[in-house]
């Protein structure tokens, strides 16, 4: 690609060569991919889209928490949980912002493209992740590095919370499923025909939209599922492959190749200095403080303790369901 095709990630986020510490707080990596949880890969090409300079920190004791990924810019932290997530903390601490300079149609246009992708292929997407057949990737992708035990409670619990969320029954499965699968396939066509054969989605240059979309074709298109409806809806748009391809390429360093120059890591501008507390006659209520991930970590080992206690009888529960149903079919066999 001719760097005089496209603007410099830096150019569009006015980032700046004072040092600074940024974290990105990510699931393991896995299939290839630097990390395999489908909603840190966008986070984490945002980031490189930007050409800023940050750390990757892996944690494999959350693989229930909605607050990865997660940033961390000095004392600040920002969630994937909290309004905007990741990208809105970058943008509140003028860190970067990939959609700077586009125009109010463009900005509603590109709203309306990611609302799409977070619900229509969002649940499609977590409906073939979760889904039976899949259970070898969900887990390498989620608890790949968790106890055997507990990885079988996490699994158990958060396939029910999934499937319940999606509306997803044994007696509707396959219409809610041919559902979800129709919803993807229109917003893949959507986004298609919006990119057409451009580099990117908006002025030839990276936006949020970009990382978001990428971020979900790399995932489908890596991860070695046993079924993929999705992989094969994408692969009806050849210009979404080639775009996820080149992108996959310039931005990864894959099959040896570097990451392209334009967004070779900068350094992102220094945090913003500790606040200085008020005298006390001043003080009318204690300053909120900025979570951190030991914060967080510490509230989750809690948890996990309380779910270690019920592993057990989890276990009974699920596999004593498990071989109730087996000697069912080995019964109906000897029949």
């Amino acid at each position: 690609m001719s760097m005089m095709e496209m603007a410099s990630p830096s150019d569009a986020t006015g980032s700046t060569s004072v040092p600074g510490d940024l974290v990105l707080v990510t699931r393991p990596p896995a299939f290839g991919l630097p990390t395999a949880c489908p909603a840190c890969l966008p986070a984490f090409l945002y980031l490189r889209m930007a050409a800023v300079s940050f750390q990757e920190q892996v944690t494999a004791v959350e693989p229930d928490s909605e607050d990865l990924p997660s940033v961390e810019y000095g004392e600040n932290v920002g969630f994937a949980s909290e309004n905007g997530g990741v990208v809105e903390f970058l943008r509140r601490e003028k860190i970067v912002d990939l959609d700077a300079g586009l125009s109010d149609s463009e900005k509603a246009e590109l709203e309306t493209c990611k609302a799409m992708m977070e619900s229509w292929v969002a649940d499609a997407s977590a409906y073939e992740l979760w889904m039976r057949d899949n259970d070898r990737q969900c887990k390498a992708v989620y608890f790949a590095q968790l106890p055997w035990g507990l990885v079988q409670a996490l699994d158990w619990k958060q396939r029910v919370a999934v499937m319940q969320r999606l509306g997803v029954t044994p007696e509707n499965a396959a219409v809610r499923s041919e559902e979800l699968y129709r919803k993807a396939g229109n917003a893949y066509s959507a986004l298609s025909v919006l990119l057409g054969d451009q580099k990117f989605f908006f002025n030839n240059r990276p936006t949020s939209l970009d990382a978001l979309v990428l971020g979900h074709l790399l995932f489908h298109m890596k991860v070695p599922f046993e079924i993929s409806t999705l992989k094969g809806e994408i692969s009806k748009h050849q210009n979404l492959v080639n775009y996820a391809e080149s992108w996959s390429k310039q931005l990864l360093g894959e099959d040896g190749a570097p990451i392209d120059a334009a967004f070779q890591p900068k350094v992102p501008p220094p945090p913003p200095p500790p606040a200085r507390a008020a005298p006390a006659k001043e003080k009318e209520k204690p300053a909120k403080k900025p979570r951190s991930e030991k914060d967080i970590l510490f509230k989750k080992r809690a948890k996990y303790f309380v779910i270690a206690q019920f592993v057990a009888v989890l276990m009974y529960v699920v596999f004593a369901g498990f071989e109730v149903e087996g000697d069912d079919e080995v019964g109906d066999d000897d029949e």
